[in-house]
């Protein structure tokens, strides 16, 4: 029983990890689509924090029970071939960009506030990357299990020296002048980051079912998870609005919120930022060698090496250009698949009986 709660925290770890990449530890991820739409906000990160746990639950449901542990085999088998094959390209291309993205912001945060040159920046993100995603699975979890309480920590702390000095009336003051904010487009930019997030999960979400069959340990790590990253969400959208609206102006929010903090502090917070850089690679690269090698005679460790060289020469472009161009661009793509993920999920029996009906109905489409 124990073991297995502990399994569970591990599990919800790996989805936190997963989903929060620089943009989110950042703060600016949080500005753009909660902190923006005021007293909404706050709502709609109750919904994606619902949201969250139904859509992975639904990934592990389906997963288990059609027998597919990669985000291709996934795809294919819930959507047909057709639809399939073009949600399998969309996610491949978007996981390799998301490498290389977080490649380029990794170098970009060693050369603002360590000083190290792009090059050394490169080859540290490479080398720890490669000796995470070389143990596959268990690599992962183990990076999650490290990274995800430390982040956690530092935004609790953060949070509550902020908001214990002076800003709980701050943030009531900014959420009362933002309440003529259309409530429709804060609940449409909720599901878009849902959607986009959730999307970039399915490699590894999909991948636990394959070892891990109880359903109640998945199910309970779904939750773990969710709850997590709505709590860490919370937080940071409370910070952000205790400094509207000049917070706005800045790429790094956080940082902004925390300038008065020991000179130090702001080290610990770049190492934070720049643990979910990394967290984010390594689920990135584990994704896409889990679909290249799964049901392959290519050797995962191989083509981890490949994907990881060849994500370097697009990381050596601007940081907040590729953020800018191609997420908004997924997020738009990933809102059907994800509806139909739920859809299903929620329709779909753990009976072995009706799995069978379920695939044949599947197969229809094809």
């Amino acid at each position: 029983m124990k073991n297995d709660i502990v399994l569970s925290f591990r599990i919800g770890a790996a989805f936190i990890g997963t989903v929060i990449g620089a943009g989110y530890a950042s703060g600016q991820e949080i500005m753009q689509f909660f902190s923006i739409f005021g007293a909404y906000g706050f709502i709609t990160l109750l919904v994606s924090g619902l949201i969250f746990f139904i859509a992975a639950n639904s990934v592990f449901k389906i997963s288990n029970n059609l027998k597919v542990y990669d985000y291709n085999s996934f795809v294919s088998k819930l959507c047909g071939k057709k639809i399939g094959s073009f949600y399998d390209f969309i996610i491949t291309l978007f996981l390799f960009l998301g490498t290389s993205i977080m490649f380029s912001g990794s170098c970009e945060l060693f050369k603002v506030f360590f000083n190290i040159p792009k090059t050394a920046g490169i080859i540290i993100i490479c080398f720890l990357t490669l000796l995470a995603v070389f143990k596959s699975l268990e690599g992962l979890l183990n990076v999650n299990s490290i990274i995800v309480p430390f982040i956690s920590s530092v935004v609790i702390f953060t949070a509550f020296s902020i908001i214990k000095e002076n800003s709980i009336s701050q943030i009531l003051d900014y959420t009362n002048t933002s309440s003529q904010t259309s409530a429709f487009k804060a609940f449409f930019f909720m599901f878009f980051y849902c959607s986009y997030n959730l999307v970039l999960s399915l490699g590894v979400l999909s991948a636990f079912p394959k070892d891990i069959t109880r359903k109640k340990v998945l199910a309970l790590g779904a939750l773990i998870g969710s709850l997590g990253l709505m709590t860490l969400a919370f937080l940071l959208n409370s910070l952000i609005l205790a400094h509207m609206p000049e917070v706005l102006e800045q790429s790094m929010p956080i940082l902004y919120v925390t300038k008065s903090f020991h000179p130090y502090f702001k080290y610990a917070l770049a190492l934070c930022i720049w643990g979910e850089i990394f967290s984010t690679a390594v689920s990135d690269v584990f994704s896409l060698a889990n679909r290249i090698s799964y049901k392959n005679k290519y050797s995962y460790k191989a083509v981890c090496t490949f994907i990881v060289l060849l994500a370097i020469p697009l990381s050596l472009f601007d940081f907040k250009s590729l953020v800018s161009f191609f997420y908004p661009l997924f997020g738009a793509l990933s809102i059907f698949l994800i509806v139909y993920i739920i859809f299903k999920g929620c329709w779909i029996s753990d009976r072995s009986s009706q799995v069978n009906s379920y695939a044949c109905t599947r197969n229809i489409m094809d």
